[in-house]
């Protein structure tokens, strides 16, 4: 007899076994859900151990973030470290095929760590090098509103001279069209300020905040 429909239905617990020897449980319904890759192995399988690439911290902070919450060790938002295990999940989720765990990550990042902190006069992005790593990560996984303020910042810190290199090298990997125009209204909006952005910045917001994605100059 053929199986019901609700025999092939995600049901049970999936372990999950890391590189580094270690076993994380995962309820199975919640991880077809998130995960497009997982649905279609465990669709074509009754698998209940799986074998991953990942380590167990990186793979925790990814369940934990399908889970509905931000993972511990991101909750210093002014530390390199917060930034630096939001790249491994985001890396593990466009890997898996993970698009709201990539959604709650860049909603995080620009609500915990960026939007507030872009108020600052003296806000920078890490350092330049960092804020192209992460300009190019949102290119890739298409991160709209996080490549925005990461565009702003950018061209904030070239108009105050902080870019190592010359111009056309910098900006040769910026492939996306919104997010260069992004950098060159930051640069005109700092210029139009006469020096660091602050409230009466051409292009800022409310309080001296950038005015946010699709709120730039023209």
């Amino acid at each position: 007899m053929a199986a019901s429909a609700i025999d092939k239905q995600p049901s049970g617990v999936i372990t999950l076994l890391t590189s580094d020897g270690g076993e994380l449980l995962v309820d199975k319904e919640l991880l077809c859900s998130s995960s497009k890759f997982f649905a279609g192995m465990l669709t074509a399988c009754d698998a209940t151990r799986l074998q991953v690439e990942e380590n167990r911290e990186v793979m925790e902070s990814v369940l934990i973030v399908m889970r509905g919450s931000p993972p511990v060790n991101t909750f210093d938002t002014r530390s390199t470290a917060c930034w630096s295990i939001f790249k491994k999940i985001l890396i593990v989720a466009d890997k898996y095929d993970m698009s709201l765990v990539k959604e709650r990550c860049e909603k995080w990042l620009v609500s915990r760590c960026l939007r507030g902190r872009m108020r600052s006069h003296t806000f920078k992005f890490q350092d330049v090098s960092e804020g192209f790593e992460w300009l190019a990560i949102c290119q890739k996984f298409d991160l709209k509103d996080l490549g925005w303020y990461c565009a702003y910042d950018l061209g904030t810190q070239l108009a105050q001279g902080a870019w190592p290199r010359p111009l056309h090298d910098c900006l040769e990997g910026v492939t996306c069209p919104d997010m260069l125009k992004t950098i060159l209204e930051a640069v005109q909006a700092a210029v139009n300020s006469g020096g660091p952005l602050g409230p009466s910045g051409s292009g800022a917001g409310p309080g001296g905040e950038p005015a946010g994605p699709g709120h730039g100059l023209e």
